[in-house]
């Protein structure tokens, strides 16, 4: 593995806030390359990480890992500008190829296997689409469990999060956002005592650098201003680099009323229904966050922070981290993929993403997404004969 990203005072900071309080600090995992790495450069730390490309290859994507290898194989086509709209089975429940749309024509593309990677909500929604003989009722769905097991991150994205205000300016305005960053782990998953606390699972922490002017202007303000007008300004101005917000992830888990359906009235521009997400506030994992919300307050008051400002997590509703709905088990009736991402009653159809995931650990999904999926594509290997025929 490689070296962490760099630190930067800010980060040494609260490592020395968190240790004065007993606690142990580390620099988080990033997909991002700390030094070249097979001929792609190292991080240039410019910022603009979470939304952009990166002009040095640095971050790991596709586009600059895995997919140049494979084109040199010979044995990758790459069909852009298209759509599948039906994944394709016979009488006997076996996968047979794909349905899709290019340049508004469609095709049929046969295979042996098809590894179905569209993200959550399309994963669920092309299984439930793709009706045929074998399952009336979608794709791997005889027993009823596409779209069940459905739950959203309890991060930002669900109303959990710290702001701080700091009474000297912190220099975050350039780096790598949360790759580049320090976590507190001591009150994440199972890892302390909750004896009377009225949930289980945690809440990992972490503080990073990266902090954009723009969004830096919409900044909490801690009361000391309106959020508008010239002392608005004013105060934006003395201390937009003063402030600071944390990342908060806590465990999240699966419920019976939450899920994913094929909505009764809203159609995409081709006809089809689109997902329909039903989901909500849960009471655990708000404890859970408000519990690591409070752990977050005495980290930001140790390292000097003059005033803090607490969020009021409601759960998550659409996130771009959400798991489940083709959950992963050993048992065919309450799960659709086995213990490797294949579907129990389509075996050579492999799920790929968070959708085979049964709950979710208090950190982010990407880098057990991609090691499910390359674990699923060397049981493919391995098992070609059995799976494909």
């Amino acid at each position: 593995p490689m070296p962490p990203l760099r630190t930067t005072d800010y980060l040494e900071h609260m490592k020395a806030a968190a240790r004065s309080l007993g606690w142990k600090p580390f620099h988080s995992p990033a997909a991002i390359n700390s030094v070249p790495r097979h001929g792609r450069g190292s991080c240039g730390y410019h910022g603009y990480c979470d939304r952009g490309g990166c002009h040095l290859r640095a971050k790991n994507s596709t586009c600059f890992s895995t997919i140049p290898e494979a084109l040199k194989t010979k044995n990758l086509t790459i069909f852009d500008r298209a759509q599948v709209t039906r994944v394709v089975s016979d009488n006997h429940g076996r996968v047979t190829g794909v349905q899709y749309i290019r340049d508004d024509r469609d095709y049929f593309q046969p295979a042996k296997a098809v590894l179905l990677g569209s993200y959550t909500y399309e994963n669920v929604r092309l299984l439930l689409l793709s009706k045929s003989k074998a399952f009336s009722n979608g794709l791997a769905n005889n027993h009823g469990q596409v779209g069940r097991h459905y739950f959203g991150h309890w991060d930002a994205q669900a109303g959990v999060g710290v702001n701080a205000l700091f009474p000297m300016d912190l220099n975050v305005w350039y780096g790598a956002i949360l790759s580049q960053g320090v976590v507190i782990d001591e009150w994440a998953d199972d890892s302390f005592d909750h004896a009377g606390l009225g949930f289980i699972g945690g809440a990992s922490m972490t503080v990073n650098t990266e902090r954009h002017p723009i969004a830096a202007a919409a900044t909490e303000t801690f009361g000391h201003a309106p959020m508008w007008g010239s002392k608005w300004k004013a105060w934006i101005h003395e201390n937009a680099g003063r402030t600071v917000s944390a990342y908060l992830q806590a465990n999240s888990f699966p419920y019976e009323n939450t899920y994913l359906d094929l909505d009764s009235e809203v159609k995409d521009p081709l006809g089809d229904p689109v997902i329909r997400v039903t989901s909500g506030p849960k009471e655990n994992e708000r404890l859970a966050a408000i519990y690591a919300q409070d752990k977050m307050e005495e980290w930001f008051k140790a390292a000097g922070a003059t005033a803090v400002k607490k969020a009021n997590p409601g759960g998550p509703r659409l996130s771009t981290h959400t798991y489940g709905g083709t959950r992963m088990g050993d048992n065919p009736e309450t799960n659709v993929a086995d213990r490797w991402g294949f579907a129990h009653e389509a075996p050579n159809l492999g799920l790929l993403g968070g959708s085979v995931f049964g709950t979710s650990g208090a950190r982010n999904p990407t880098l057990t997404i991609q090691a499910l999926a390359w674990r699923a594509a060397d049981h493919l290997i391995k098992s070609w004969k059995s799976i494909a025929g």
